[in-house]
């Protein structure tokens, strides 16, 4: 009985320490962020409140996905949500692109993973990181494509792929020899898909980028 009193003390003085830890790190957080840092959505505007919006936009702000317990939408969409039509646009594009036939799983969360750090974009490169290595990513590709390594060693597959998303966000501009790869590998249609896929990542990220998102103090920042 002793022994078990003992443990139970044990555990509860462990929770309470992790509380108290993640409370100090909280109140460190936001005694570091801009002023025009909102607390709760860590960005320069709060979540949209459904009551902020006429009928119509009631009715597609309550088909929107990452809904908070208080009913805020979150993710990716919050930011699209301030015009609740625009948001679904992205939603309705996300599920087209990454709905496509043209390429694996592998593929598909390497493109998401390229747009996010191209644009800077934690929140979601935090969020598919998992699903990114589930489909068989490995750590070290990830490492390289977030310190912006050189692709030497890379396989031309993989390599063509990230060259695709660093061309296209850094240069503005895709080179013939990529372009030319990429359709030798995915098909003409895989890489238009490739490309939206990618696009409707950098899409999220550029609302983020604009509000200053930042990223919660347990998470990779990308900045």
């Amino acid at each position: 009985m002793t022994t078990l009193k003992q443990s139970l003390r044990t555990a509860i003085f462990t929770i309470f320490s992790v509380c108290a830890l993640a409370a100090q790190s909280t109140q460190a957080q936001q005694s570091t962020l801009p002023p025009d840092i909102n607390f709760d959505s860590l960005a320069r505007l709060p979540y949209v409140k459904r009551a902020d919006l006429d009928a119509d936009g009631q009715k597609i702000f309550d088909m929107l996905p990452a809904r908070r317990p208080s009913g805020d939408v979150a993710g990716p969409l919050a930011w699209p949500a301030y015009n609740p039509e625009v948001a679904k646009a992205l939603l309705d594009l996300h599920n087209a692109a990454v709905a496509s036939d043209e390429f694996d799983a592998y593929i598909r969360e390497l493109a998401i993973m390229v747009a996010c750090r191209e644009t800077n974009y934690h929140l979601e490169w935090n969020g598919h990181k998992s699903a990114a290595l589930q489909a068989g990513i490995s750590e070290e590709l990830l490492d390289i494509i977030n310190t912006n390594q050189s692709l030497s060693g890379v396989s031309d597959r993989d390599a063509t792929v990230i060259h695709l998303g660093r061309q296209l966000y850094r240069d503005k501009a895709v080179d013939s020899v990529t372009f030319a790869k990429a359709v030798d590998y995915f098909g003409k249609k895989g890489v238009m898909d490739i490309v939206a896929v990618m696009n409707t990542y950098a899409v999220s990220g550029f609302f983020a980028a604009t509000v200053d998102e930042r990223v919660p103090a347990d998470e990779i920042d990308l900045k």
